[in-house]
């Protein structure tokens, strides 16, 4: 029993060296500060130590509170995955500028100037050199593959506008106290990744975002477009109401759906429902996000048209420059759909 005692202790013991002198795998404070100190090094010859003062899990409102106040604000851009967030102090910031201007760290005052893009970009070299190492450091950890391919992005100015460019449900947020040159200037530096989401690791569906619910009250104007003709200014402006347009015989059997801009979200088939105006989505071609190549060119001239009055009482320029065509009038003959859209 003594001796399993004895032998216990020892492993503990040596374990605890161990993580002491950095044997094991790599936590993410510990890549991030010796990742910061190897490229300092390795860029200028500049001595960094970083020793973690913080670490935990937050979410995203209560990640960006902890931003503080006076420090820059850099995002930090991924190619696929949720963006990141890195802050250094000013006397941190200072510290990186006397290196890259004047060869070593001083000991002048900081001022209290609004931070800049070139600011941002002083930090740069460090956090692109930083952040792949970082990354090789944990590569050996399927936990930690998120963090893989972070770079530096570019300035925000301010914490709420940082809030906002933060789009994951939660994140992780370490703090390190850096000290460079032997204390010739210290403070303090942040990152902030974000956290995988849950419902990716359990296979279930993906969560809402924050922002989901706002956006689906956003209004989108979409308009069924049956045909376009082409006149000239003058007697455009000349229409009034009872004067008849030609348009194409194939605007009673063929419709678009056309955000603003141009973009065409179906084609289909124009018809009617329930004593309403519908098209039926599928019947034709379909081009998600392109712009509707048609409006930029007239109709060539058909052997049969159709006359459409202008309504009385309406202006022919009501709608964003649309004409605003009476379709009563052939509506009456248009075929019966089904699982159409109701316009």
């Amino acid at each position: 029993m003594t001796e399993d005692a004895t032998e216990t202790v020892l492993q503990r013991k040596a374990h605890a060296q161990r993580r002491a002198l950095g044997g094991g795998a790599w936590s993410l404070p510990r890549a991030l500060g010796r990742a910061l100190s190897i490229a300092a090094d390795a860029l200028w010859g500049l001595t960094l130590v970083a020793r973690t003062t913080d670490d935990e899990t937050l979410s995203a409102e209560r990640a960006a509170s902890r931003i503080g106040g006076d420090r820059l604000l850099v995002i930090l851009e991924h190619d696929s995955g949720p963006r990141g967030l890195v802050a250094f102090d000013r006397e941190i910031l200072t510290g990186l500028i006397d290196v890259q201007t004047l060869g070593r760290v001083t000991r002048f005052p900081s001022d209290a100037r609004a931070y800049t893009p070139t600011d941002a970009a002083m930090t740069a070299p460090l956090v692109d050199a930083a952040l792949p190492r970082f990354a090789s450091m944990l590569s050996a950890q399927p936990d930690m593959a998120h963090l893989q391919n972070y770079r530096f992005g570019a300035l925000v100015e301010g914490a709420q506008a940082a809030s906002l460019a933060l789009d994951a449900e939660t994140y992780h947020l370490t703090a390190l106290d850096v000290s460079l040159a032997q204390d010739m200037r210290s403070g303090r530096v942040l990152f902030l990744f974000p956290e995988p989401s849950r419902a990716t690791d359990t296979g279930k569906a993906a969560l809402p975002g924050r922002h989901e619910a706002v956006l689906k009250l956003a209004p989108v104007r979409m308009q069924a477009v049956l045909a376009r003709i082409h006149i000239s200014l003058d007697r455009a402006q000349a229409l009034r109401p009872g004067d008849v347009l030609p348009i194409s015989s194939r605007a009673a059997s063929s419709a678009s759906l056309v955000l603003s801009g141009g973009h065409v979200v179906a084609r289909g088939k124009l018809g009617q429902m329930n004593g309403f105006r519908a098209i039926r989505v599928g019947a034709g071609d379909t081009a998600l996000h392109t712009p509707d190549q048609r409006a930029a060119q007239p109709e060539p001239p058909q052997s049969s048209t159709a006359l459409v009055p202008i309504p009385s009482g309406k202006s022919a320029f009501d709608h964003g420059g649309s004409l605003e065509m009476a379709l009563s009038d052939i509506s009456a003959s248009l075929p019966v759909v089904s699982d159409a859209f109701e316009l």
